[in-house]
């Protein structure tokens, strides 16, 4: 992500001067062997200064955490600081607790399983949405207040949708429309792929290869997002475990009725109920 967001910028701004930092050398190595960025940041010193400086933590959650706990000093002279990450309670409130004023939250609502700067996607942002945090006692602060145009008028630069949320209400919906999708992706390709390899090793040594040719386009859509990053989104799960949690309780209940209709061979009942799911989907334009 870091990656993209660089090579957008440089795509749309070609004079912006972009500096990255990754503790992994060889990614610094490849963005500045593309001209993806002009230098290497040095966190042992203040990030930037100036009006028209803008840090971007592209980093997992509990790292962005970790880091803001850690080099405080790096964001000192930041006129302005946000970040990608896909929970936005714990991350703003360990900004304010380690003094980063200047911190404003973003989640950047798209991305890919792919990881390393190799994959970079320079238009990963056209037409997507991003969610900026602005709480509500942010509106009677004329200071917050421009710090968050700015940082939305960051990714309307990007050819971004903006939309304003408090981190609480972000936590809370993305827990349903983001996070839950990813922990059923796993789940889904988990039970389906040990359930063909246990039948394959029953049958013969090559049952199992041959049973992953029942494997269609289904699956292989429905579980794409179970390549993600495991690291990243065992940090989104715990840091947003409450919201989550819930999340895949009413997940199980609707679950259980449907299991409950084809145990009792109920076929008005579960095409009534698949109506309505593919009914609400349509009421939401999705």
């Amino acid at each position: 992500m870091g990656a993209s967001i660089a090579g957008a910028v440089r795509k749309k701004f070609p004079e912006t001067n972009i500096r990255g930092y990754d503790s992994v050398k060889k990614n610094i190595d490849y963005c500045l062997s593309k001209d993806i960025i002009n230098g290497a940041a040095n966190i042992e010193k203040a990030g930037c200064a100036g009006g028209d400086c803008l840090i971007i933590m592209c980093i997992p959650p509990a790292a962005i955490v970790s880091f803001f706990e850690k080099h405080r000093d790096f964001f000192l002279n930041a006129p302005l600081v946000t970040d990608i990450g896909s929970v936005k309670k714990g991350i703003t409130y360990n900004a304010e607790a380690n003094n980063i004023s200047n911190f404003v939250g973003s989640h950047p609502m798209c991305g890919s399983d792919k990881t390393g700067p190799e994959n970079a996607d320079f238009s990963l942002f056209e037409g997507k949405k991003c969610i900026v945090i602005k709480e509500n006692a942010d509106s009677n602060d004329e200071r917050r207040t421009a710090k968050i145009r700015k940082t939305a008028e960051f990714w309307k630069s990007l050819n971004m949708d903006v939309i304003f949320s408090t981190a609480e209400t972000h936590d809370d919906i993305t827990a349903y429309t983001s996070h839950l999708p990813h922990l059923i992706a796993f789940l889904l390709s988990d039970t389906t792929l040990s359930y063909i390899s246990g039948k394959g090793k029953n049958e013969n040594a090559g049952a199992a290869a041959g049973f992953a040719g029942f494997i269609g386009n289904g699956f292989k859509d429905s579980t794409r997002i179970a390549s993600s990053s495991a690291e990243l989104w065992t940090d989104v799960f715990l840091m947003n475990g409450a919201n989550v949690t819930v999340s895949l309780e009413n997940f199980i209940a609707s679950a259980n009725i449907i299991k409950g209709f084809i145990e009792t061979g109920d076929k008005e009942s579960l095409n009534s109920y698949l109506k309505k799911i593919c009914g609400e989907r349509k009421e939401a334009g999705i």
